[in-house]
């Protein structure tokens, strides 16, 4: 009798890890708004880029769905009341709504330790969370105003040095790297237990990191972005991915 063949059970691709991506929120026109250079870069890492609308309360839900999270900017600064400070000239336009969804989300995942990439405004989000400061506008504040560039927003525009030893070190390699460039606020006091991993010949930071945490990073410029011109960028995107995948079932 010749034995039935039985066909060897499929193994199951592994699932992307669901990456959060923060939306942006125009209330003039009643819209919620996501550059697509973000959900690119996330689906390019590996990633399921997954939307999130800053709808009040909603950030625990949200926060309950994901293995990773990207914090992205935007237009807007961060009110300096929740850094301890007054209003100051030269401090712009604030969106309360967002950053309370964006700060609630932030502080779960480092109590939480789910990884997090801070992009730009996210970075600055991150620094106030773990109790730093920001110069409110760089030109009054720190006497330079050369962290804004003309369009195309995305071409490198400035030089960073990326510290030796550091996370951000190992995904994108030490020493110079080219940035672009679109802020006019920046950290001041980065906060408890944050290494700047990276400085504008400036002396702006540029890049956190948070030392006791599995992936917390921040960066003033935009990956997504300049990722097209200078490559290296991509492992931003491909590092945090990779530690959401630790945390994702198969």
């Amino acid at each position: 009798m010749t034995a039935a063949i039985v066909p060897a059970a499929a193994v199951p691709e592994q699932r992307r890890p669901r990456i959060g991506v923060t939306l942006d929120l125009d209330e003039a026109r009643g819209r919620f708004e996501l550059p697509r250079a973000y959900a690119d870069a996330v689906l390019a890492a590996g990633g399921l880029p997954i939307g999130l609308p800053p709808l009040a309360g909603a950030a625990g839900e949200h926060f309950a769905l994901l293995d990773g999270l990207v914090v992205t900017g935007g237009a807007f600064d961060v009110p300096p009341e929740l850094y301890g400070e007054a209003r100051r000239p030269g401090c712009g336009p604030v969106k309360p709504e967002r950053t309370a969804f964006e700060l609630a989300l932030v502080r779960l995942a480092l109590s939480e330790r789910l990884p997090l990439l801070g992009v730009c405004g996210g970075m600055q989000l991150m620094a106030v969370a773990l109790g730093g400061s920001l110069y409110q506008d760089l030109a009054a504040d720190a006497g330079t105003g050369r962290h804004e560039q003309p369009p195309p927003k995305d071409v490198p525009s400035h030089e960073v040095e990326v510290t030796p030893g550091t996370r951000l070190a190992g995904l994108l390699g030490a020493g110079p790297l080219l940035v672009n460039s679109t802020h006019h606020q920046a950290v001041r006091q980065p906060g408890r237990g944050v290494l700047v991993s990276a400085r504008a010949p400036d002396g702006i930071a540029e890049a956190l990191e948070v030392d006791d945490h599995p992936f917390a990073l921040g960066v003033q410029w935009h990956p997504e972005a300049v990722g097209r011109h200078e490559p290296r960028h991509a492992a931003l995107y491909a590092g945090l991915v990779a530690a959401a995948r630790l945390r994702s079932p198969a």
